[in-house]
């Protein structure tokens, strides 16, 4: 048996990985765009028995009143806009915003001109 040249051995490694490949790669490397929420995330939004988390997966939690909240999320670089499942008072409508961030605090300033209760920015 004759040893494999360094060429051969680096060609085989290259199909071998190209054959692996799942088909999700991106010949693009474009850094992620920063968005109206990316300083909220992760954050614990606090007013009074009301938590919200925003998560960077595009989830929402937290809980109103002792009710488990359940939403997702899509932001731009000046708005977010939630839909939830759960709790029932939060369904059936979408809820579209600009936060407007002051030191430890934010309002939401929503499509119709009113704005959200000032929520306070924890973790």
């Amino acid at each position: 048996m004759k040893p494999i040249s360094t060429l051969a051995a680096i060609a085989t490694v290259a199909l071998l990985s190209a054959c692996m490949s799942d088909g999700n790669e991106t010949a693009s490397s474009e850094p992620r765009k920063t968005t109206a929420v990316d300083a909220l995330i992760g954050k614990r939004l606090v007013n009074g028995d009301v938590t919200f988390i925003i998560n960077a997966d595009g989830t929402m939690g937290g809980n109103i009143k002792g009710e488990k909240i359940v939403g997702t999320y899509k932001a731009t670089a000046t708005e977010s806009c939630s839909t939830f499942t759960a709790p029932q008072n939060l369904t059936g409508r979408e809820f579209c915003s600009t936060p407007v961030i002051s030191g430890d605090t934010v309002v939401f300033n929503r499509r119709d001109g009113s704005n959200s209760p000032t929520y306070k920015i924890n973790g």
